[in-house]
């Protein structure tokens, strides 16, 4: 199945996160589980800290590749993790797709709304392909539950981790230079 016919395949599951996806991002700019998404903001509050730290140790080109490879790994390790859990824990990639949203939400809520203008470089990247994670984890799920004798779960993992490799990890690449360069350049400009 080629890449395009299965984006086809999964877009109800796609269009079913992108709506809890959006939704979540109003649960929190209502201010509805701020406990939850607090937690996110201290994380990232420290880790600006200790770029910050770093800008006068090292040069910006190793801090700009420092920051990169962790953006990268633990945005892939999510949305690799979407997917594996979709057939074992198939709330997962829905919880996932939740608590983003909803940080963004959050976020806008404490920080202003000028926080989604600086979402929107990289995210442009980002959130279609942990959204795409997300519905294949849940295609994956579905595939779970059928009969015995109609399951092809094999089949569904295999082209959905080609779909990850092909389609969600360049996205990721692309958003984590932007956002890299985005963080690095507000702590040398």
């Amino acid at each position: 199945m080629s890449v395009r016919a299965y984006l086809y395949s999964v877009r109800f599951y796609l269009l079913f996160v992108s709506a809890l996806f959006v939704g979540s991002i109003f649960v929190g700019y209502a201010g509805f589980m701020s406990g939850l998404f607090s937690a996110p903001l201290e994380w990232i509050q420290k880790l600006s800290q200790g770029v910050e730290d770093f800008t006068q140790l090292y040069p910006a080109w190793l801090i700009f590749l420092a920051v990169f490879t962790l953006i990268f790994l633990n945005n892939a390790f999510t949305c690799f993790i979407d997917i594996l859990l979709g057939p074992l824990l198939g709330l997962f990639p829905l919880f996932s797709a939740f608590l983003n949203g909803g940080l963004i939400g959050w976020f806008a809520q404490e920080e202003g709304l000028f926080v989604l203008l600086a979402i929107v470089p990289h995210g442009i990247f980002e959130i279609p392909a942990l959204l795409l994670s997300a519905a294949i984890g849940l295609r994956l799920g579905r595939e779970v539950l059928r009969r015995r004798a109609e399951r092809r779960l094999k089949r569904e993992l295999q082209t959905g981790l080609r779909v990850f490799l092909r389609l969600v990890l360049p996205l990721l690449f692309v958003a984590a230079l932007i956002e890299s360069g985005l963080i690095v350049a507000t702590f040398f400009l």
